[in-house]
């Protein structure tokens, strides 16, 4: 980070930026900031405050631009947090909402046509010289989300009340045919099967989807 104290040529824009940096990188080390973990691989600092409007299940989050992005997951005290709206930006720092996951939804990878290698790359061939086709992926995965079986929100904001065998399930977005309509997956206890899924709130491939679940009955 640059040094200001002797610099007199100064961009006021640039100077600005800097000093809110500062004053921002200030407020997560201090006793206000938390320490997170974004989706299992970024360390980072976040303040998170209560909203006056919502239960303790959804919170602002502030941080640094890189750290704030709307399908984002916090992990902080051991809980996982879900960024389920597109953050505010001020060029210094960003904020956005974010909701406790609930639940862990089971996500399976695609299968993907390969060649089998040797542990340098090299192709492994069959007694008449020909590559040996396999497949790689499938591998399973439990991905935090947030389950609703109660009262939702609208996007005009009134409530809606979901029939008691359905329930929406909110997780980042990511593509797999696991996440396809019809595909069916458990939880609480009970089989459902996806029948419909939003994607509303995914931009440049990038947000949270919600899909919604209907139980099957046996």
């Amino acid at each position: 980070m640059k040094d200001y104290s002797n610099y007199h040529g100064l961009n006021d824009h640039e100077k600005l930026t800097h000093d809110g940096l500062l004053l921002l990188q200030k407020s997560l080390n201090g006793f206000e900031g938390y320490d997170a973990l974004i989706n299992d691989t970024v360390e980072a600092k976040v303040l998170m405050y209560q909203k006056w409007d919502a239960n303790s299940e959804t919170k602002k989050v502030i941080g640094h631009i890189s750290d704030i992005v709307q399908g984002n997951i916090l992990k902080i005290d051991g809980l996982n947090w879900l960024i389920t709206t597109f953050p505010e930006d001020n060029k210094v720092y960003r904020k956005a909402e974010m909701k406790l996951c609930n639940a862990l939804f089971p996500i399976t990878s695609d299968k993907i046509p390969d060649l089998l290698r040797d542990e340098n790359g090299n192709l492994i061939r069959d007694d008449y010289g020909r590559p040996i086709p396999i497949e790689s992926g499938g591998e399973k995965k439990l991905e935090p989300c947030v389950v609703e079986t109660r009262p939702a929100l609208s996007q005009q904001t009134e409530q809606i009340r979901l029939p008691e065998d359905k329930i929406l399930v909110t997780l980042r977005y990511q593509e797999s045919k696991s996440l396809q309509i019809n595909s069916e997956f458990d939880m609480y206890n009970s089989r459902f099967r996806i029948i419909f899924t939003d994607f509303s709130k995914v931009i440049n491939g990038v947000g949270v989807m919600t899909l919604t679940g209907e139980r099957l009955v046996n």
